[in-house]
């Protein structure tokens, strides 16, 4: 009870003036602001200190978690040469231990009780549960994604009909970096929840087929053995027993022919440079050899009569 009288004739003394005719006089309306008690809970008060201080601490934990996990990612786990998608992982781990820790401490320091956040999260989650599912959804997506790794930072991928390479795997969501340059933001929960293409697992090659058609009358077999020089002239082709050249079709116009071959490219532009070096090659090797490479052709029957 003194203690609040006091406070009260501080306060009054500050609101008259009187309190700034001296130095001690300043020194004692700042203290008395700065110890002044906004709330109580469970009978602990809450002065104004505290919840500066404890906001204090609260913005200079998230910037020393930010500061030290972008650290770890970029210094510390490239030096271990930790590979980029378990580096991620451990960077995103270390940023939300390093929240939670300041969060914990910033509570402690403005002298709530941990029982009073049970009360409080219950409210919260009762008032945003269902708004916040697909946030959680999400954010648990990603720490599966970052334990199990069925995908990685660099994985050359096709999610939902769009093919591109793993930029970052993030809390919320996946960046996926198309070959037109654009980037597609993808919510974790759906790569999970639907099929996903990863051409880099379980190694970091995929299986590229390229088809042609030469004319009716063509040498076959020397058709096939030009198309083996052309796939094994190639940097890009793996050694595998999957490469082969197969005779797929007599065709309309054409005979079908299909190279099979094992490629390693590390984005979607790679892959279409070989396809695309593969068929000039091609056409050059045929127009040497007098191999003819046909267009569609159809035949048209004109009957004519009188009716």
């Amino acid at each position: 009870m003194q203690a609040n009288i006091d406070q009260n004739a501080t306060i009054s003394e500050l609101l008259s003036g009187k309190a700034f005719e001296s130095a001690d006089g300043i020194m004692g309306v700042v203290s008395t602001i700065w110890n002044t008690e906004l709330f109580a809970l469970n009978a602990h008060p809450i002065t104004i200190s505290q919840l500066i201080i404890a906001v204090l601490v609260l913005f200079i934990g998230l910037g020393m978690a930010r500061w030290v996990s972008v650290r770890v990612g970029k210094k510390v786990l490239p030096r271990m040469k930790v590979n980029p998608s378990a580096s991620s992982a451990i960077q995103s781990i270390v940023y939300y231990t390093m929240l939670v820790v300041a969060v914990l401490l910033s509570l402690e320091i403005a002298g709530v009780p941990l029982t009073a956040l049970a009360f409080f999260g219950g409210a919260i989650a009762l008032g945003f549960g269902f708004g916040s599912q697909n946030v959680i959804n999400n954010f648990i997506s990603g720490l599966i994604l970052l334990i199990e790794r069925p995908i990685r930072i660099g994985d050359l991928v096709t999610i939902n009909g769009e093919q591109g390479v793993i930029a970052a795997i993030g809390a919320r969501a996946t960046k996926l970096e198309s070959y037109m340059g654009t980037t597609f933001v993808v919510p974790n929960s759906i790569i999970l929840e639907n099929s996903v293409t990863n051409w880099n697992m379980p190694t970091a090659s995929i299986k590229s087929v390229i088809g042609v058609g030469v004319a009716y009358g063509s040498d076959t077999g020397k058709v096939r053995t030009l198309l083996e020089g052309v796939m094994n002239g190639h940097s890009m082709v793996s050694e595998s027993s999957e490469n082969t050249i197969m005779f797929v079709n007599f065709g309309d116009s054409s005979l079908d022919f299909e190279i099979h071959c094992r490629i390693h490219p590390k984005n979607v532009l790679e892959a279409k440079s070989f396809e695309s070096d593969v068929r000039f090659t091609i056409d050059e090797e045929f127009r040497k050899n007098g191999i003819e490479i046909p267009f569609p052709q159809r035949d048209v029957h004109v009957k004519s009569g009188t009716v």
